[in-house]
């Protein structure tokens, strides 16, 4: 690394030691963490200097209490960045009003040493959440450091005599300090509160545009604010329209959005789907509940991205069956090649995937589907955690159509036949009984024409 890199890096890394609190830090210890965390780090710096003066005035006393000022902040700085800011206060207040009244009764009063207790008092009531009792404590105590100073070590002799010019040197030093430290700290901690302010006020319109895009979703679900209380709630906006999307047809989320309800229809014309597996009960008890539920999510999910090829709006899920249907809420004319097309290409991948298993020595799930063409009606049920479903005696052929299937075809009805049949090639398998509706035209599908 060049030097100017270096430097420009150590730059950037004091800066972002002043201007970045940590994430334990709450936003409303906020202005205080920063505020803090400046004191500490110039009452080291400072410490650090003083410690030079002190030795080359061969006051030894000072100079090594500058050495345990310098620890304390330290630990006091660490403490902060960990959120312990009372204990951190504690702390570098204690060192404060010590060290001075021992600067006080060793050099003496004109050094000036005292002034820096009155600026520092004020700190522990910066602190928004911490305990007042506690507060009041820490102020007593620099108030009796200071009463003591001013009864008992302003009159008496100090312990070490240094030259007038040095000890007047130190006076205006200490004033100017003290005022200085003053000055800066009511500086920053404007710019801190004022930074806390912003953070507030757009956390706020963010939360208030996040509750009317769930008001307008109809979804009873409450965001859960992380700690750190700075994510973008337009992003969890975003994704609260995505799991819409993901749980209803796009036509009927956009018609909850813009009238707050949707309307039960009646589609005369699609085209209806089921899967299932054959001998499913019988599979799930020779595997355990994470080896079954990982290979039926393998499988759903290829059906569903097979699916969304057609434009083929997935329904739900009922153990081992899918149900899949095509024709609404957009018609179209092509709504039954359209789920055969994809029938094929599901059977074509269960293929594939049970000649897998079967290698890995591992069960293999044979898929029953059985589609039926007619007339639904299609809506929203339920208030909480509600679904878009079809209902209709299509429905119920169509699962027909899957239980009187044979593993690894595709029965459709002779509604569909007639539909497809210049597409597809078909073997017709005559009529055949079905529970509860009679006598039935089914047809195999072979393949396409």
């Amino acid at each position: 690394m060049k030097p100017i890199e270096y430097i420009i890096d150590k730059v950037r890394q004091l800066y972002l030691h002043f201007d970045t609190p940590p994430k334990a830090i709450k936003l409303v210890n906020y202005r205080f963490y920063m505020l803090l965390n400046l004191a500490h780090t110039l009452a080291w710096a400072t410490h650090f200097t003083w410690m030079f003066v002190f030795y080359a005035l061969k006051v030894y006393p000072l100079a090594y209490i500058q050495i345990v000022g310098i620890l304390l902040y330290v630990i006091s700085i660490i403490l902060n960045r960990r959120a312990h800011h009372m204990l951190s206060m504690t702390i570098s207040l204690f060192e404060l009003v010590a060290h001075q009244v021992i600067a006080t009764k060793l050099l003496g009063w004109d050094a000036g040493f005292q002034y820096f207790i009155p600026v520092a008092a004020i700190f522990p009531f910066l602190i928004p959440k911490a305990n007042l009792v506690w507060k009041w404590l820490l102020l007593s105590f620099a108030a009796l450091g200071y009463l003591y100073i001013e009864l008992f070590i302003r009159k008496t002799e100090p312990l070490y005599h240094i030259a007038p010019a040095a000890l007047h040197t130190f006076d205006i030093l200490n004033i100017l300090l003290a005022f200085g430290f003053f000055t800066l700290w009511s500086l920053y901690f404007t710019i801190s509160v004022n930074r806390s302010q912003i953070i507030i006020e757009a956390q706020t319109r963010e939360l208030a545009n996040a509750e009317h895009a769930i008001e307008q979703a109809k979804i009873e679900q409450r965001l859960e604010m992380q700690e750190h209380e700075t994510m973008v709630v337009t992003k969890e906006k975003e994704r609260y329209q995505e799991l819409l999307l993901n749980i209803l047809p796009y036509e009927i989320a956009q018609e909850l959005k813009e009238h707050g309800k949707s309307e039960a229809r009646m589609f005369q014309n699609v085209t209806v789907m089921f899967t299932d597996f054959k001998g499913f009960t019988q599979i799930s008890e020779k595997l355990t509940p994470e080896e079954l539920v990982h290979e039926i999510d393998v499988c759903f999910k290829a059906f569903d991205n097979i699916i969304g090829k057609y434009e083929i709006e997935k329904i739900k899920t009922i153990g081992d069956s899918y149900m899949a249907v095509s024709g609404l809420p957009v018609v179209n004319q092509v709504h039954a090649s359209q789920v055969v097309e994809a029938c094929l290409e599901i059977q074509d991948f269960m293929r594939h995937h049970n000649a897998e298993l079967a290698a890995a020595g591992k069960q293999v799930f044979e898929t029953r589907i059985g589609v039926h063409t007619g007339s639904v009606v299609a809506g929203i049920v339920g208030l909480k955690k509600f679904a878009y479903d079809i209902w209709g005696d299509t429905v119920n052929i169509a699962s027909r159509m899957e239980s009187s299937c044979e593993e690894g075809k595709i029965n459709i009805s002779g509604t569909t036949y007639e539909l497809v049949k210049d597409k597809f090639t078909c073997t017709y398998r005559g009529k055949i009984q079905a529970k509860n509706k009679g006598e039935i035209d089914m047809y195999f599908v072979e393949g396409k024409a």
